[in-house]
């Protein structure tokens, strides 16, 4: 079940932050989420290859407030189509969940709703 953060998930032109309510995993302060998000234009990935659209899985650390990405698999258009390649970070904290240059960034509203959905399940 996809919980919209953010965003309108039938909407190619729009950007979209949802987060997986059933995928969430609890471990003491930190979760684990799946996310799809998709950007109302290209953007650049960590790889330097374009991107549209990403499935993520994501560690949120509720104490801290903080949210990195350990998998992602960048899509090459909008609404998670096209060619995919995928993009592991599973060295370190992996790369920071930022939504850069979204008008209403929504990384504080996830993190929320991460930690939640979580509680709720433990």
């Amino acid at each position: 079940m996809w919980l919209t953060i953010t965003g309108d998930p039938q909407n190619a032109t729009t950007d979209t932050v949802e987060v997986d309510a059933t995928s969430a995993m609890a471990f003491e302060s930190m979760r684990m989420v799946k996310l799809r998000v998709n950007r109302a234009r290209p953007r650049t990935g960590f790889d330097g290859n374009l991107y549209q659209s990403y499935y993520s899985t994501a560690i949120v650390d509720c104490t801290e407030q903080k949210a990195w990405h350990r998998t992602l698999s960048l899509f090459e258009m909008p609404l998670w189509r096209g060619k995919m390649r995928i993009a592991d970070s599973t060295e370190g904290e992996g790369r920071e969940v930022s939504f850069a240059e979204m008008a209403s960034n929504p990384r504080d509203r996830l993190i929320k709703a991460a930690c939640a959905i979580a509680l709720r399940g433990s």
